[in-house]
């Protein structure tokens, strides 16, 4: 049988001189090879580490030995959070530097993917209660939100939408932008503006995806300004750093440049429809995920159980109204006892972990906000026109999901 060459992918990150976070890089790399079985993946760096990006790509070309024809001979995936003047002057130039004359497509870089949002949120939320440490509860604390900073607009301004996310979905007393570098406000102009609105006690969260020269300089500013107000306790999370979010969204990068997307990786499912009038479904997680859910399943007549340390205005008028039962505090594997439905809708993987796995245990169905493929159900696109549901299934871009639904619909309305 004749195989199908799969075109290489190389990883292109910024590169560090410290030891752990370039370990930490290579192993990301290590672990997105792990999960494309038969594609040589490499790594490239910007600056400040080896190999650069052109001699990355020209020994992936030569390793893989490109066959002629139409085609991708490669793709290149920045490993870097906005875009900037790394994604849009210095690796596309050192593409073109190292391709020859092979055909190398270029991807975007890893944000706005909300899974990059779901693992920082997991990283705040382990600054909220450490091992060892006193566990802060999310609507007392206050969250000093870091970005790298850019000159360019447009990366700037998805760090203030990432605040603000991050503020709804995790229920926080504020969350504060701030830059590291380049722009303001600085960290130490966060940390005075939190103090000045009573906060007491401060998670300082980075959004790097590596340890490397800005933690350190972000630990030194936090340190100092910790130093003069000592009224305030200041907590510094970790960096994303190598972990499956990241993993996927550079492989759904690699796949969506060859035209594969969902190739092999689709929804295996059977689609039917759930008669839920009377019977409990129980939606653990209250941020902007659940409060797109809990409409649908009430409008099915479910009786809805939410369960969340803290819920958002939304999905606290929900219970003030009656609409839904909301129990404040940490999901227990109890409460899915009596469930017909769950869905998982934490900003916690391991929270949404544990429901999917203590839902599949009881042979419930489960649906996971944060990783389709980690619970036993879908949550489809819908929607409603002249009697007609039209619902469709896809595990890798929900996004072509809701495009599909709407074509459909037109179609439809044709008819």
């Amino acid at each position: 049988m004749t195989m199908t060459r799969q075109p290489p992918l190389v990883v292109a990150a910024h590169g560090t001189r410290q030891a752990e976070g370039l370990a930490s890089c290579r192993a990301l790399v290590d672990r997105v090879a792990a999960k494309l079985p038969g594609v040589h993946v490499g790594i490239g760096f910007v600056e400040l580490a080896e190999p650069d990006i052109a001699t990355a790509v020209a020994d992936a070309l030569e390793a893989v030995q490109p066959e002629a024809g139409e085609g991708q001979d490669a793709v290149v995936a920045p490993l870097l959070l906005h875009t900037g003047g790394h994604v849009r002057s210095d690796i596309p130039e050192a593409i073109e530097e190292g391709r020859g004359d092979a055909h190398v497509a270029y991807a975007g870089p890893l944000m706005p993917d909300p899974r990059m949002r779901f693992a920082l949120q997991r990283r705040i939320g382990e600054a909220l209660a450490p091992d060892g440490g006193a566990e802060w509860r999310p609507g007392d604390t206050s969250v000093v939100l870091v970005g790298r900073g850019a000159l360019v607009p447009d990366a700037n301004a998805e760090h203030y939408r990432l605040s603000r996310l991050v503020w709804d979905e995790m229920g926080l007393r504020q969350v504060l932008p701030a830059f590291i570098q380049v722009n303001r406000p600085s960290v130490p102009d966060a940390l005075s503006a939190a103090a000045a609105a009573g906060a007491t006690q401060v998670v300082v969260a980075p959004v790097f995806l590596f340890t490397g020269k800005l933690s350190q300089w972000l630990a030194e500013q936090v340190g100092a300004w910790q130093a003069s107000h000592p009224d305030v306790e200041v907590r510094i999370g970790g960096v994303i750093g190598d972990c499956d979010e990241v993993a996927d969204v550079l492989i759904d990068r690699y796949r969506q440049q060859l035209g594969i997307e969902g190739a092999g990786q689709g929804a295996p499912v059977y689609l039917s429809g759930l008669r839920l009038q009377g019977r409990r479904a129980l939606v653990v997680g209250a941020g902007q995920v659940a409060e797109r859910r809990i409409p649908a399943l009430l409008e099915a007549g479910a009786e809805v159980r939410v369960v969340a340390p803290s819920a958002g205005i939304k999905v606290s008028g929900m219970a003030a109204r009656g609409e839904v039962e909301l129990i404040e505090r940490a999901f227990r594997p109890s409460d899915v006892d009596g469930a017909w439905y769950v869905v998982a809708a934490t900003n916690d993987t391991a929270v949404n972990q544990q429901v999917a796995e203590t839902a599949e245990a009881q042979h419930v169905f489960c649906v996971r906000s944060d990783r389709a493929l980690g619970g036993s159900a879908y949550t489809p696109a819908t929607e409603q026109a002249g009697g007609i549901t039209v619902a469709v299934v896809g595990d890798r871009n929900p996004r072509r999901s809701v495009k599909v639904r709407e074509e459909l619909l037109r179609a439809l309305q044709g008819v």
